[in-house]
């Protein structure tokens, strides 16, 4: 299959950068659920609003969430370190009950990496947030269809992303998932000569001081979020203009902008439950922090050193047939450390890939969480590569003689 480069567009960096500078400075931080993320997702709104072809579909999609991932995690360690330590006495049957929930504790907190929410969450705190979907037909009948996402929302600058620790995230703010289950094991068997009591000692106190960690790592000030994520955003406003102008022929675009993606995806989750099993047959592509550093398509996604999920092969086919077609963008595949919306799409099993930046380096994403991720960051070079990036995949389904595509 060759897909016509005739039909390459021309991208203006410069209104891309214009998207960005409106996200990240004029409406500045937008905390998951907060009044900024609002003001971002009708900025999205007006925005489609005046491009929009007479068929398209624009769509609001309000929810509740919480406004960090410490609602997830922290009450799962902080539980898992006193049953561990409840597992020191002497007594088999305490051992026992101690081993068997730690186990099932550290089940818990691998769902929690990998985007399963916790049965409490539903009673805590949470504030509104919304998704913005727009529906872009083809020129003739739709037989295939491409998801487009990217977050709305922006973080906060956080103690283990920071640049000369990040590479130790599976050892830090990850390892709550492996303390609970080898502090389980060894608590089990210990027996009435208490074996291996100073390492199970160690283990509950790691999985207590771990969780605190999660609570004090969301503490930081809020980030201007220009690669993370008003890149995307931006990305993904351009595309629609771009559809406008040339729609594709038998393939629906549909671009999301979801909002508490920081938080637990919670965007994410509202949208593939509303429309997961509809669109059951699409392209999911994640676009996410695409403004500075060289691009890829991520192959394996996690922090935990057992909590990993992987794109779905036929979509890592559609990435690799991109590469092909334009060398020129430099795109490869590559494993990163992150936590994303791809692990809920991966866990419904749809055909998910994500397209994220990453230091040549360090191999992590520039200024991921940072104070330091401001528009004065943002390359324009990157960011052109990835408008092409995604305006080339959606034509790469469009133009293929099969769908999913063939190996």
């Amino acid at each position: 299959m060759m897909v016509d480069r005739k039909l390459n567009v021309e991208i203006n960096a410069d209104d891309l950068m214009e998207m960005i500078h409106h996200l990240s400075v004029e409406i500045g931080p937008r905390h998951p659920t907060s009044r900024a993320e609002r003001e971002a997702a009708e900025y999205v709104y007006q925005t489609i609003s005046t491009i929009k072809g007479e068929r398209w579909e624009l769509i609001e999609q309000p929810f509740r969430s919480v406004d960090g991932f410490r609602y997830r995690t922290a009450p799962l360690g902080l539980l898992a370190g006193l049953v561990q330590l409840f597992g020191l006495r002497q007594d088999r049957q305490s051992q026992f009950v101690s081993g068997v929930v730690s186990v099932g504790l550290s089940i818990m907190l691998r769902d929690a990496f990998l985007g399963r929410s916790s049965v409490w969450e539903a009673w805590m705190p949470r504030g509104e947030s919304q998704n913005v979907i727009v529906r872009i037909p083809p020129r003739h009948k739709a037989t295939r269809r491409v998801v487009y996402m990217a977050h709305l929302d922006s973080g906060v600058s956080r103690i283990t992303t920071h640049p000369r620790i990040v590479r130790e995230l599976p050892r830090t703010y990850g390892i709550l998932t492996v303390f609970a289950l080898v502090g389980g094991v060894l608590t089990a068997l210990s027996g009435k000569n208490q074996r291996w009591r100073t390492i199970r000692s160690l283990i509950g106190g790691g999985e207590l001081v771990s969780s605190a960690l999660s609570v004090l790592d969301e503490m930081g000030p809020n980030i201007a979020g220009a690669n993370g994520n008003a890149s995307g955003v931006a990305v993904l406003l351009g595309l629609a203009d771009t559809l406008r102008q040339r729609a594709l022929d038998n393939t629906e675009v549909v671009l999301v902008f979801t909002g508490a993606e920081t938080a637990v995806s919670t965007g994410a989750e509202a949208l593939v439950t509303e429309y997961g099993k509809a669109w059951e047959d699409a392209l999911w592509v994640v676009v996410s922090n695409v403004g500075q550093g060289e691009l890829c398509w991520v192959t394996r996604h996690g922090i935990s050193p057992y909590a990993h999920y992987h794109p779905h092969p036929d979509a890592v086919r559609v990435m690799e047939r991109v590469a092909e077609v334009r060398p020129d963008l430099g795109l490869m595949g590559k494993e990163m450390l992150t936590v994303d919306e791809a692990a809920l799409l991966w866990d419904r099993d749809l055909q998910v890939v994500a397209l994220m930046g990453y230091d040549r380096v360090t191999g992590a994403i520039p200024n991921w969480r940072q104070n330091s991720d401001t528009i004065h960051e943002i390359d324009t070079a990157t960011l052109e590569r990835a408008a092409h990036t995604v305006w080339t995949t959606a034509r790469v389904v469009d133009q293929a003689d099969e769908w999913p595509l063939v190996p």
